[in-house]
């Protein structure tokens, strides 16, 4: 475990990196990513390259033993290059081109700039792949971030042409697939299928798209891969010339996400997974089991430790800044992340520059470029993460419990909302919460993922899945798994059509129900009672009829009263679960105790709000995260006798934590 930090030498005169380096070692900072916004410096002109200002940064670092991310400058095409071949520009989907002047205006299928790309990552790789101080290698930078995963050019229309074409062979199957007979949308050959534009049913305050759902699905898809082979393209390069493992940082489903990529199939490609974690800036901020959450997302996209190549480390923004983070919150995110499974943790920014759009984005230093308190709590978080490091390996929670996060569900819950207020990434979290609270880790997983070391699988809102993915789940159960499904599952194809057989569709003999009927709650909210005690439904509404399975809540009022909110089936072996309604916080944790229950997974007594805890192992040893999000002192209880790695305290009984502080406890 160790931290880092975004260094921008460009920014700066070089009489000052002196002066930075040696203040990054007084914090134990053992390494810097740079070099994502630098095209322009590297290729000033078309035909003209530059390599001596990276050859003597690189050569710096190497003299201060400060290892480098080496990113590819992807994210900034150049002046000259946009001028020249207006083609790399993206259109939104309106059809108006991202122009010049932020970052990100390229579009992912052109082969210009894919030319370009893949020509410039060459020459930075063929120069630095074995240079001494390269570490890790950085593709791009957000990749799919502010809506740029989908373009709508010509370009775009073309390739995904070509996408369907070799996806369905023909074009009476794509007919048939997308139920074009609907609105008389059927095509007659491939060159004439649109992109799903704005059209005239386009309507953003009622996020209602109008256009076909099928095609829709699809192009989402499509866009998804056309990131995917724009990275592995510059992986592949960079594979040539370096043995140095190569990432590339990911945004999540917080308050800074929304990038249409399907992560776990990026992931494949990538030696190690990152991500950017912004907690508290100008576009929101996270609670703490949402940031808990999506560090569980990373760690499981690779299933091993992860990076945090962006974490916050001042108050940021761009056109305005959120709060300055309170003292110890640094370090107590830090602590947040590596319990979580990240083993490195880079804080965004060294320093905040004087010029530019992000003139407001704080980093650990101020402008003035002078030690502070943020400075003086990474120097205390380095100083422990180097004591600590040399007795503990890259710690990881070990997880009984797993949340199905399907990419495809995702896309189309996001084109078709079945409610109001409904959101499938927050619906997913409202089961991850009551877990967060209880202290046990949780995994996610796709739902052709092997299950088979988890004692509980929870598929929320899981709409499609093939023939495979529907054996494996059903293989899971039968085998003695425990599966939760909820409304909302199994009801379409992978076309994104509804089914024609009864809710839950292909789930049907899994669960051992059948619904008939569902009232979406539309400015309504339905109470309940059940093994969850009281519910309250504010989303949806199943009124189930159990067939093989047995009741285990009913509703309470309405017309449906007494008719079934939640049943069990017992399937081979294992048992399978079917929540018909969403509940309210309280029932929902109420609901996920009784499983742990049934399953024989140790729950605590109580839990303190605003107190997150963190079993982890490193494979030799076991150690404790207590961390406390509170804005005052906690006094929280142990059932065994620790030794509090951070103060050499023996722990016993209790353990004291101050606000926005953390105790590492040994459990061994």
């Amino acid at each position: 475990m160790r931290i880092g930090v975004d260094y921008y030498p460009e920014h700066w005169e070089k009489e000052r990196w002196k002066i930075d380096a040696e203040m990054m070692a007084k914090a134990n900072i053992k390494v810097v990513r740079i070099g994502e916004f630098a095209w322009s410096l590297y290729k000033p002109e078309e035909n003209r390259l530059q390599f001596q200002w990276m050859d003597e940064i690189l050569d710096f670092f190497r003299e201060h033993n400060i290892s480098v991310v080496l990113c590819t400058p992807s994210a900034t095409p150049p002046k000259w290059m946009t001028d020249k071949y207006p083609d790399i520009y993206q259109d939104d989907i309106h059809g108006n081109p991202k122009i010049f002047g932020t970052r990100k205006h390229y579009c992912f299928n052109s082969e210009t700039y894919r030319n370009f790309t893949s020509s410039l990552v060459e020459k930075i790789a063929k120069r630095y792949g074995q240079h001494p101080a390269v570490e890790a290698w950085q593709i791009d930078n957000e990749l799919g971030w502010a809506n740029t995963t989908r373009c709508y050019c010509e370009k775009c229309r073309k390739e995904f042409q070509h996408w369907l074409k070799t996806k369905y062979g023909t074009i009476e199957k794509l007919n048939k697939a997308y139920g074009t007979v609907f609105w008389s949308q059927i095509y007659n050959s491939f060159e004439q299928v649109i992109i799903p534009k704005a059209g005239a049913c386009y309507d953003t305050c009622h996020d209602t798209q109008g256009q076909n759902p099928a095609l829709l699905l699809d192009y989402y898809r499509f866009s998804s891969d056309s990131v995917i082979r724009f990275a592995k393209e510059s992986i592949d390069v960079i594979k040539k010339f370096s043995d140095k493992p190569v990432t590339s940082n990911f945004l999540d489903a917080a308050v800074n996400s929304g990038t249409g990529i399907d992560y776990f199939k990026l992931s494949e490609n990538l030696d190690f997974v990152s991500w950017d974690n912004y907690i508290e800036f100008q576009w929101g901020i996270a609670e703490a089991a949402t940031v808990s959450r999506d560090h569980a997302l990373l760690r499981s996209y690779k299933k091993q430790p992860f990076w945090v190549m962006e974490q916050q480390s001042g108050p940021c923004g761009w056109s305005k800044m959120g709060p300055a983070p309170t003292p110890g919150k640094l370090r107590l995110w830090t602590y947040q992340a590596v319990a979580n499974g990240a083993d490195t943790v880079v804080y965004f920014r060294w320093r905040a520059c004087p010029f530019g759009t992000e003139q407001y984005w704080h980093g650990i230093l101020n402008h003035d470029g002078k030690p502070n308190r943020r400075y003086d709590e990474i120097v205390q978080t380095g100083a422990e993460m180097e004591q600590l490091s040399k007795s503990l390996g890259a710690l990881k929670p070990t997880a009984k419990i797993a949340i199905v996060k399907s990419f495809d569900s995702e896309w189309s819950h996001s084109i078709h909302k079945h409610v109001e207020n409904f959101q499938y990434d927050q619906f997913l979290l409202s089961f991850y919460k009551p877990f967060y609270n209880m202290g046990m880790p949780v995994d996610f997983v796709t739902p052709y993922d092997d299950l088979s070391e988890y004692s509980l699988v929870i598929a929320p809102a899981l709409l499609m899945v093939n023939e495979q993915e529907k054996n494996d789940l059903e293989s899971y159960a039968n085998q003695g798994g425990t599966l939760l499904l909820t409304f909302r599952s199994g009801v379409k194809d992978k076309n994104n059509n509804m089914l024609k057989e009864t809710v839950p569709g292909v789930f049907s003999e899994l669960a051992g129900v059948q619904v008939e009927e569902y009232d979406p709650q539309f400015q309504k909210v339905t109470s309940s009672s059940g093994v969850y005690g009281k519910g309250l439904s504010n989303l949806w509404c199943d009124i189930i009829e159990p067939v093989t399975a047995k009741t285990l809540g009913v509703y309470t009022q309405d017309y449906y009263a007494g008719k079934s909110s939640l049943t069990v089936n017992h399937f081979g072996k294992g048992d399978v679960y079917y929540l018909g309604c969403d509940l309210d916080d309280s029932a929902l944790q109420q609901f996920m105790k009784y499983l742990c229950s049934q399953l024989k997974l140790t729950v605590p007594l109580y839990s303190i709000d605003g107190v997150e805890k963190v079993e982890t192992t490193d494979g030799k040893h076991r150690v404790l995260f207590v961390m406390n999000h509170n804005p005052y002192p906690v006094i929280v209880p142990l059932n065994y006798i620790y030794q509090n790695m951070l103060t050499h305290n023996q722990e016993q009984g209790t353990v004291s934590i101050a606000a926005n502080d953390v105790a590492l406890l040994n459990l061994d």
